[in-house]
Protein backbone atom coordinates (compact mmCIF):
# COMPACT_ATOMS: atom_id res chain seq x y z
CA UNK A 1 0.00 0.00 0.00
CA UNK A 2 1.24 3.48 -1.10
CA UNK A 3 0.22 6.41 1.64
CA UNK A 4 -0.61 9.88 -0.17
CA UNK A 5 -1.86 13.06 2.02
CA UNK A 6 -4.35 15.22 -0.30
CA UNK A 7 -5.54 18.53 1.14
CA UNK A 8 -8.75 19.97 -0.15
CA UNK A 9 -10.18 23.23 1.02
CA UNK A 10 -13.51 24.79 2.07
CA UNK A 11 -16.10 26.30 -0.03
CA UNK A 12 -17.12 29.00 1.71
CA UNK A 13 -19.75 30.21 -0.63
CA UNK A 14 -21.87 26.71 -0.24
CA UNK A 15 -21.48 27.29 3.80
CA UNK A 16 -23.96 28.86 5.83
CA UNK A 17 -23.67 31.14 8.60
CA UNK A 18 -24.60 28.27 11.22
CA UNK A 19 -21.56 25.72 9.60
CA UNK A 20 -18.56 28.48 9.25
CA UNK A 21 -19.54 29.36 13.39
CA UNK A 22 -19.73 25.65 14.90
CA UNK A 23 -16.24 25.57 12.74
CA UNK A 24 -14.97 28.39 14.73
CA UNK A 25 -15.60 27.00 18.01
CA UNK A 26 -14.00 23.85 17.16
CA UNK A 27 -10.98 25.36 17.09
CA UNK A 28 -12.03 27.69 20.03
CA UNK A 29 -12.31 24.70 22.25
CA UNK A 30 -9.38 22.79 20.74
CA UNK A 31 -7.02 25.35 22.04
CA UNK A 32 -9.48 25.49 25.39
CA UNK A 33 -9.01 21.86 26.01
CA UNK A 34 -5.30 21.83 24.49
CA UNK A 35 -4.11 24.68 26.69
CA UNK A 36 -5.82 22.76 29.54
CA UNK A 37 -4.03 19.58 29.09
CA UNK A 38 -0.42 21.88 29.26
CA UNK A 39 -1.40 23.02 32.53
CA UNK A 40 -2.39 20.22 33.45
CA UNK A 41 0.03 18.47 36.53
CA UNK A 42 -0.50 15.10 35.04
CA UNK A 43 -1.63 15.18 31.78
CA UNK A 44 -1.28 11.05 31.09
CA UNK A 45 -4.84 10.91 33.58
CA UNK A 46 -6.31 13.72 32.01
CA UNK A 47 -10.19 11.42 31.03
CA UNK A 48 -10.82 12.56 27.15
CA UNK A 49 -14.58 12.41 28.07
CA UNK A 50 -13.88 15.46 30.14
CA UNK A 51 -17.32 17.55 28.99
CA UNK A 52 -15.92 21.14 30.48
CA UNK A 53 -12.05 22.87 30.80
CA UNK A 54 -11.46 26.25 33.12
CA UNK A 55 -10.36 28.89 31.05
CA UNK A 56 -7.97 32.00 32.26
CA UNK A 57 -9.97 35.38 31.11
CA UNK A 58 -6.93 37.90 32.62
CA UNK A 59 -7.03 37.80 36.40
CA UNK A 60 -9.85 35.19 36.72
CA UNK A 61 -10.21 31.48 35.89
CA UNK A 62 -14.01 30.51 34.42
CA UNK A 63 -15.24 27.20 33.14
CA UNK A 64 -16.53 26.61 29.67
CA UNK A 65 -17.87 23.53 28.08
CA UNK A 66 -16.57 21.75 25.34
CA UNK A 67 -20.35 21.44 23.16
CA UNK A 68 -18.81 21.55 19.52
CA UNK A 69 -15.56 19.09 20.28
CA UNK A 70 -16.66 15.37 19.73
CA UNK A 71 -15.21 12.87 22.40
CA UNK A 72 -13.15 11.38 19.32
CA UNK A 73 -11.58 15.17 18.80
CA UNK A 74 -10.97 15.17 22.50
CA UNK A 75 -9.00 11.95 22.75
CA UNK A 76 -6.91 12.66 19.79
CA UNK A 77 -6.20 16.37 20.99
CA UNK A 78 -5.08 14.64 24.47
CA UNK A 79 -2.98 11.94 22.90
CA UNK A 80 -1.26 14.26 20.41
CA UNK A 81 -0.45 16.40 23.91
CA UNK A 82 0.88 13.59 25.38
CA UNK A 83 3.15 11.57 22.39
CA UNK A 84 4.67 15.58 22.28
CA UNK A 85 5.45 15.24 25.97
CA UNK A 86 6.96 12.15 25.50
CA UNK A 87 9.11 13.68 22.19
CA UNK A 88 10.46 15.95 24.52
CA UNK A 89 11.42 13.34 26.79
CA UNK A 90 13.36 11.09 24.43
CA UNK A 91 15.38 14.17 23.44
CA UNK A 92 16.19 15.04 26.75
CA UNK A 93 17.42 11.96 27.32
CA UNK A 94 19.66 12.13 24.40
CA UNK A 95 21.52 15.04 25.63
CA UNK A 96 19.24 18.09 23.75
CA UNK A 97 18.40 20.94 25.41
CA UNK A 98 14.41 21.00 25.60
CA UNK A 99 12.21 23.32 27.23
CA UNK A 100 8.54 22.95 28.10
CA UNK A 101 5.43 22.72 25.96
CA UNK A 102 3.71 26.36 25.63
CA UNK A 103 0.49 27.74 25.96
CA UNK A 104 -0.97 28.85 22.59
CA UNK A 105 -3.66 31.62 21.57
CA UNK A 106 -4.62 29.68 19.16
CA UNK A 107 -5.07 26.27 17.85
CA UNK A 108 -4.77 25.60 13.84
CA UNK A 109 -5.63 21.71 13.38
CA UNK A 110 -7.80 19.23 14.41
CA UNK A 111 -6.99 15.43 14.27
CA UNK A 112 -9.82 13.62 12.54
CA UNK A 113 -8.90 9.82 13.69
CA UNK A 114 -11.73 7.44 12.37
CA UNK A 115 -13.23 7.78 8.51
CA UNK A 116 -16.70 6.99 9.10
CA UNK A 117 -16.90 8.07 12.34
CA UNK A 118 -15.69 11.94 12.93
CA UNK A 119 -15.70 12.36 9.24
CA UNK A 120 -17.10 11.05 6.38
CA UNK A 121 -16.90 11.95 2.36
CA UNK A 122 -20.32 11.67 0.59
CA UNK A 123 -21.15 11.82 -2.93
CA UNK A 124 -19.69 14.34 -4.77
CA UNK A 125 -17.47 17.40 -3.34
CA UNK A 126 -19.08 17.49 -0.35
CA UNK A 127 -17.60 16.14 3.63
CA UNK A 128 -19.70 15.82 6.99
CA UNK A 129 -17.70 16.26 9.91
CA UNK A 130 -18.54 15.40 13.12
CA UNK A 131 -20.09 17.87 15.27
CA UNK A 132 -21.52 20.22 12.08
CA UNK A 133 -24.57 18.96 11.02
CA UNK A 134 -24.42 20.11 7.37
CA UNK A 135 -22.44 18.78 5.11
CA UNK A 136 -19.61 20.79 3.77
CA UNK A 137 -18.37 21.42 0.13
CA UNK A 138 -15.00 21.16 -0.36
CA UNK A 139 -12.66 21.67 -3.51
CA UNK A 140 -10.76 18.86 -4.83
CA UNK A 141 -12.11 16.17 -3.57
CA UNK A 142 -12.19 14.50 -7.63
CA UNK A 143 -8.56 14.25 -6.77
CA UNK A 144 -9.07 11.36 -4.96
CA UNK A 145 -8.34 7.88 -6.97
CA UNK A 146 -11.19 5.69 -6.96
CA UNK A 147 -9.22 2.51 -5.60
CA UNK A 148 -8.00 4.21 -2.75
CA UNK A 149 -8.97 3.76 0.76
CA UNK A 150 -9.29 6.95 3.06
CA UNK A 151 -7.92 6.77 6.91
CA UNK A 152 -7.76 9.56 9.33
CA UNK A 153 -7.79 13.30 8.28
CA UNK A 154 -6.82 16.69 10.17
CA UNK A 155 -8.61 19.78 10.06
CA UNK A 156 -6.82 22.89 8.92
CA UNK A 157 -7.43 25.89 9.48
CA UNK A 158 -4.73 28.36 8.48
CA UNK A 159 -4.78 32.07 7.53
CA UNK A 160 -8.69 32.51 7.59
CA UNK A 161 -9.52 29.40 5.52
CA UNK A 162 -10.48 25.74 6.26
CA UNK A 163 -8.70 22.91 4.72
CA UNK A 164 -8.74 18.98 4.79
CA UNK A 165 -6.07 16.90 4.77
CA UNK A 166 -6.88 13.09 3.75
CA UNK A 167 -4.50 10.49 4.40
CA UNK A 168 -5.01 7.56 1.74
CA UNK A 169 -3.99 4.31 0.68
CA UNK A 170 -3.58 3.31 -3.00
CA UNK A 171 -3.08 -1.01 -3.68
CA UNK A 172 0.36 -1.18 -4.86
CA UNK A 173 -0.67 -2.62 -8.23
CA UNK A 174 -1.98 0.79 -8.67
CA UNK A 175 1.09 2.42 -9.08
CA UNK A 176 3.33 2.14 -12.26
CA UNK A 177 6.60 0.00 -11.41
CA UNK A 178 9.49 2.61 -10.89
CA UNK A 179 13.03 1.78 -12.76
CA UNK A 180 15.52 1.48 -10.13
CA UNK A 181 18.64 3.96 -11.01
CA UNK A 182 22.18 2.97 -10.70
CA UNK A 183 24.01 6.26 -11.07
CA UNK A 184 25.71 8.48 -8.45
CA UNK A 185 25.72 12.17 -8.41
CA UNK A 186 27.46 14.65 -6.77
CA UNK A 187 25.47 18.12 -5.89
CA UNK A 188 27.53 21.63 -4.54
CA UNK A 189 24.73 23.82 -3.09
CA UNK A 190 25.24 28.04 -3.32
CA UNK A 191 23.91 31.06 -3.25
CA UNK A 192 24.40 32.22 -6.70
CA UNK A 193 24.02 28.75 -8.46
CA UNK A 194 21.73 27.26 -5.81
CA UNK A 195 22.32 23.14 -7.21
CA UNK A 196 25.65 22.50 -9.42
CA UNK A 197 25.97 18.80 -10.25
CA UNK A 198 28.76 16.86 -11.01
CA UNK A 199 27.61 15.46 -14.37
CA UNK A 200 27.83 19.06 -15.75
CA UNK A 201 24.16 20.38 -15.09
CA UNK A 202 23.28 23.63 -13.38
CA UNK A 203 20.26 24.77 -11.51
CA UNK A 204 18.70 27.94 -10.64
CA UNK A 205 15.82 29.32 -9.13
CA UNK A 206 14.87 31.89 -7.15
CA UNK A 207 10.93 33.71 -6.18
CA UNK A 208 11.66 37.09 -4.54
CA UNK A 209 9.66 38.54 -2.16
CA UNK A 210 6.48 39.98 -4.16
CA UNK A 211 5.43 43.99 -4.39
CA UNK A 212 1.93 42.55 -2.96
CA UNK A 213 4.37 41.34 0.74
CA UNK A 214 5.83 44.67 1.06
CA UNK A 215 2.90 46.82 0.33
CA UNK A 216 0.62 44.34 2.95
CA UNK A 217 3.43 44.92 5.78
CA UNK A 218 2.91 48.34 4.97
CA UNK A 219 -0.54 48.45 5.30
CA UNK A 220 -0.12 46.25 8.33
CA UNK A 221 1.98 48.44 10.36
CA UNK A 222 -0.57 51.43 10.14
CA UNK A 223 -3.66 49.45 11.56
CA UNK A 224 -4.50 49.39 15.21
CA UNK A 225 -2.95 46.08 16.69
CA UNK A 226 -5.66 43.45 16.86
CA UNK A 227 -8.58 45.50 16.02
CA UNK A 228 -10.29 44.05 12.73
CA UNK A 229 -8.66 45.75 9.77
CA UNK A 230 -5.77 44.64 11.46
CA UNK A 231 -6.80 40.95 11.30
CA UNK A 232 -8.71 41.23 8.00
CA UNK A 233 -4.66 42.58 6.88
CA UNK A 234 -3.18 40.02 8.36
CA UNK A 235 -4.84 37.19 7.07
CA UNK A 236 -4.13 38.56 3.49
CA UNK A 237 -0.55 38.91 4.57
CA UNK A 238 -0.53 35.34 5.62
CA UNK A 239 -1.84 33.80 2.32
CA UNK A 240 -0.21 35.74 0.24
CA UNK A 241 2.78 34.31 1.88
CA UNK A 242 1.17 31.27 1.30
CA UNK A 243 1.52 31.13 -1.92
CA UNK A 244 4.83 32.56 -1.99
CA UNK A 245 5.86 29.29 -0.04
CA UNK A 246 3.86 26.79 -1.84
CA UNK A 247 5.74 27.77 -4.91
CA UNK A 248 9.14 26.82 -3.45
CA UNK A 249 7.20 23.81 -2.00
CA UNK A 250 6.64 22.39 -5.22
CA UNK A 251 10.15 23.27 -6.69
CA UNK A 252 11.82 21.16 -3.64
CA UNK A 253 9.23 18.52 -4.39
CA UNK A 254 10.21 18.67 -8.66
CA UNK A 255 13.66 18.64 -7.95
CA UNK A 256 14.13 16.06 -4.85
CA UNK A 257 11.94 13.82 -7.32
CA UNK A 258 13.79 14.61 -10.12
CA UNK A 259 17.07 13.29 -8.12
CA UNK A 260 15.73 10.66 -6.09
CA UNK A 261 14.17 8.57 -9.63
CA UNK A 262 17.38 9.51 -11.96
CA UNK A 263 20.23 8.61 -9.32
CA UNK A 264 20.65 6.08 -6.30
CA UNK A 265 23.69 7.65 -4.55
CA UNK A 266 23.45 11.57 -3.99
CA UNK A 267 25.89 12.51 -2.54
CA UNK A 268 26.07 16.40 -0.83
CA UNK A 269 27.81 17.88 1.93
CA UNK A 270 26.30 19.33 5.14
CA UNK A 271 26.49 22.56 5.03
CA UNK A 272 26.45 26.25 7.21
CA UNK A 273 23.13 27.40 6.24
CA UNK A 274 22.57 29.33 8.88
CA UNK A 275 26.03 31.31 7.88
CA UNK A 276 24.69 32.01 4.76
CA UNK A 277 21.46 33.38 6.11
CA UNK A 278 23.28 35.92 8.19
CA UNK A 279 25.53 37.20 5.17
CA UNK A 280 22.84 36.50 2.41
CA UNK A 281 19.50 37.02 4.08
CA UNK A 282 16.96 38.52 1.40
CA UNK A 283 18.70 35.74 -1.23
CA UNK A 284 18.62 32.54 0.96
CA UNK A 285 14.97 33.88 1.73
CA UNK A 286 13.77 33.46 -1.75
CA UNK A 287 15.61 29.69 -2.13
CA UNK A 288 14.51 26.72 0.00
CA UNK A 289 17.88 24.55 0.31
CA UNK A 290 17.59 23.84 3.72
CA UNK A 291 14.00 22.11 2.80
CA UNK A 292 16.06 20.39 -0.31
CA UNK A 293 18.98 18.81 1.94
CA UNK A 294 15.78 18.01 4.68
CA UNK A 295 14.32 15.90 1.79
CA UNK A 296 17.66 14.28 0.46
CA UNK A 297 18.36 12.42 3.70
CA UNK A 298 14.67 10.66 3.59
CA UNK A 299 13.69 10.23 0.09
CA UNK A 300 16.91 9.29 -1.70
CA UNK A 301 17.50 5.94 -1.86
CA UNK A 302 21.49 6.09 -0.82
CA UNK A 303 22.35 9.76 0.74
CA UNK A 304 25.53 10.25 1.10
CA UNK A 305 26.56 13.08 3.74
CA UNK A 306 30.19 14.79 3.68
CA UNK A 307 31.42 16.61 6.57
CA UNK A 308 31.23 20.17 6.55
CA UNK A 309 34.46 20.99 7.28
CA UNK A 310 35.89 19.01 3.81
CA UNK A 311 37.32 21.18 1.64
CA UNK A 312 35.63 20.55 -1.66
CA UNK A 313 36.23 23.98 -2.44
CA UNK A 314 40.39 24.25 -2.48
CA UNK A 315 40.55 20.69 -3.53
CA UNK A 316 41.37 19.86 -7.42
CA UNK A 317 39.02 16.89 -8.86
CA UNK A 318 41.50 15.49 -10.77
CA UNK A 319 44.56 15.22 -8.75
CA UNK A 320 43.16 16.25 -4.96
CA UNK A 321 45.80 19.31 -4.79
CA UNK A 322 44.76 21.81 -2.64
CA UNK A 323 44.96 25.12 -2.90
CA UNK A 324 43.31 28.31 -1.35
CA UNK A 325 40.03 30.14 -3.57
CA UNK A 326 38.53 33.38 -2.60
CA UNK A 327 34.73 33.72 -2.97
CA UNK A 328 35.22 36.09 -6.09
CA UNK A 329 37.37 33.16 -8.06
CA UNK A 330 34.55 31.68 -10.36
CA UNK A 331 36.82 29.62 -12.12
CA UNK A 332 39.61 26.72 -10.42
CA UNK A 333 42.66 26.26 -11.49
CA UNK A 334 45.39 23.43 -10.76
CA UNK A 335 48.62 24.67 -10.63
CA UNK A 336 49.77 21.11 -10.51
CA UNK A 337 47.91 18.98 -13.32
CA UNK A 338 46.69 22.36 -15.11
CA UNK A 339 42.61 21.89 -14.94
CA UNK A 340 40.92 24.39 -15.52
CA UNK A 341 37.00 24.14 -14.45
CA UNK A 342 34.04 25.50 -13.04
CA UNK A 343 34.05 26.28 -9.64
CA UNK A 344 31.03 24.83 -8.61
CA UNK A 345 31.23 21.67 -10.70
CA UNK A 346 34.64 20.49 -9.48
CA UNK A 347 33.44 21.02 -6.09
CA UNK A 348 30.23 18.57 -6.72
CA UNK A 349 32.97 16.41 -8.62
CA UNK A 350 35.25 16.51 -5.90
CA UNK A 351 32.57 15.46 -3.27
CA UNK A 352 31.07 12.55 -5.13
CA UNK A 353 34.76 11.25 -5.47
CA UNK A 354 34.81 11.87 -1.65
CA UNK A 355 31.40 10.12 -0.93
CA UNK A 356 32.61 6.73 -3.07
CA UNK A 357 36.25 6.93 -0.41
CA UNK A 358 34.08 6.82 1.98
CA UNK A 359 32.09 4.16 0.62
CA UNK A 360 35.07 2.05 -0.26
CA UNK A 361 34.32 2.70 -4.08
CA UNK A 362 36.90 3.27 -6.72
CA UNK A 363 36.32 7.01 -8.27
CA UNK A 364 34.14 7.26 -10.44
CA UNK A 365 34.54 8.39 -14.74
CA UNK A 366 32.57 10.97 -16.40
CA UNK A 367 31.91 9.88 -19.70
CA UNK A 368 30.65 11.88 -22.75
CA UNK A 369 27.81 9.57 -22.66
CA UNK A 370 26.62 10.53 -19.40
CA UNK A 371 27.24 13.85 -19.91
CA UNK A 372 25.25 14.19 -23.04
CA UNK A 373 22.77 11.88 -21.13
CA UNK A 374 22.38 14.61 -18.53
CA UNK A 375 21.10 17.02 -21.24
CA UNK A 376 17.76 15.16 -22.14
CA UNK A 377 16.49 16.30 -18.50
CA UNK A 378 16.77 19.87 -19.30
CA UNK A 379 13.28 20.11 -21.06
CA UNK A 380 11.73 18.53 -17.84
CA UNK A 381 13.59 20.78 -15.57
CA UNK A 382 13.00 24.09 -17.68
CA UNK A 383 9.13 23.87 -17.63
CA UNK A 384 9.12 23.88 -13.89
CA UNK A 385 8.35 27.59 -12.90
CA UNK A 386 10.87 29.88 -11.36
CA UNK A 387 13.59 26.97 -12.53
CA UNK A 388 16.75 27.45 -15.16
CA UNK A 389 18.36 24.68 -15.55
CA UNK A 390 21.82 24.75 -18.44
CA UNK A 391 25.02 23.19 -18.63
CA UNK A 392 28.12 24.58 -17.46
CA UNK A 393 29.69 24.16 -20.46
CA UNK A 394 27.19 25.72 -22.55
CA UNK A 395 28.07 28.48 -25.25
CA UNK A 396 28.74 31.75 -23.51
CA UNK A 397 29.65 29.97 -20.46
CA UNK A 398 33.39 31.31 -19.18
CA UNK A 399 34.77 27.34 -18.52
CA UNK A 400 34.65 24.09 -20.68
CA UNK A 401 32.96 20.91 -19.28
CA UNK A 402 36.10 18.81 -19.01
Amino acid sequence: MKCRVYTVKLDRSHANHESLSRLKHLFLEAKWLYNYCVGHPNVFSIDDKIQEVPVKLKDRFERRPLRHLSSHMRQSIITRTQQNIRSLARAKAKGHKVGRLKFKSYVNSIPLKQYGNTYSILNGNYVRVQGIPKKLRFNGLEQLPPECECANATLLHQHGDYYLAITTYTPRDHILAMVVPTQSIGIDFGVKNQLTLSNGLRIRYTVPVTRRIKQLCKQLSRKQYRSRNWWKTLYKLLKTYAKTTNIKRDIRNKLVHFLHTTFQMVCYQNENLRAWQRLWGRRMLSTSLGGIISMLETKVQTPVEIDRFFPSTKTCSRCGHQRPMSLAERTYVCHHCGLVIDRDLNSSRVIEHEAHKILGRGPTEFTPAETNTSTLTLEYLNQIAYVEASMVGETGSLTALV
